[in-house]
């Protein structure tokens, strides 16, 4: 009796692992959930979604929104490459977040439902991580700016610029860390602003 029973559960399971196996493809298959934000109403989940495209060697985010009661998730974004960290405004009625769509990675505000996106900043240093004052009136963020430029944009873009053109590419580094993930360290540092 316990071979049958046990026959009858590990075949079906034998005969599912054989048609696929999970396996490196299988794994870039998946879609990768993160960042999960519930809108101050409680009626709605805001989320990322990750897509990896081997052939163009990308890993292309777009924000989605499920309703939390019932009903199917939906995609909200779907230009630019890069759509996330989405923040709910205090009345649930916008949605701020990191986007690359216009050439950069700028902050935007975008209704629930993915509506009429506009772009929140343009700093030359591009913006990062993003929460909603308390009132709903302005936008905290991070960039990474020269320290001698701070908040002065075109400052900043100077040195962006001698950076980018230097024939010098050579890094010189005395502590650690000098790389994280992808990313070597440089002589900017990240600093919190406001936008109205």
């Amino acid at each position: 009796m316990r071979r049958r029973l046990l026959l009858t559960f590990l075949v079906p399971l034998l005969l599912f692992a054989q048609k696929r196996p999970f396996d490196a493809n299988a794994l870039l298959e998946l879609k990768r959930i993160a960042d999960p934000q519930l809108s101050p109403d409680g009626k709605w989940v805001a989320f990322t979604v990750q897509t990896v495209d081997v052939a163009a060697n990308k890993k292309p985010q777009q924000i989605w929104i499920a309703p939390l009661t019932s009903g199917a998730p939906r995609q909200i974004t779907r230009d630019g490459e890069s759509n996330q960290r989405p923040r709910w405004s205090p009345d649930s009625k916008r949605i701020a977040f990191v986007s690359d769509r216009g050439g950069s990675s700028q902050l935007w505000l975008m209704d629930p439902d993915g509506a009429n996106a506009k772009q929140a900043t343009s700093f030359s240093a591009e913006a990062d991580g993003v929460l909603f004052s308390p009132d709903g009136a302005n936008l905290l963020f991070t960039s990474a700016v020269y320290p001698e430029c701070g908040a002065d944009d075109a400052c900043n873009k100077k040195n962006l610029d001698a950076d980018a053109a230097s024939k010098v590419k050579a890094r010189e580094y005395t502590e650690l860390l000098y790389r994280h993930w992808t990313s070597w360290q440089s002589k900017r540092r990240t600093h919190c602003w406001w936008s109205l």
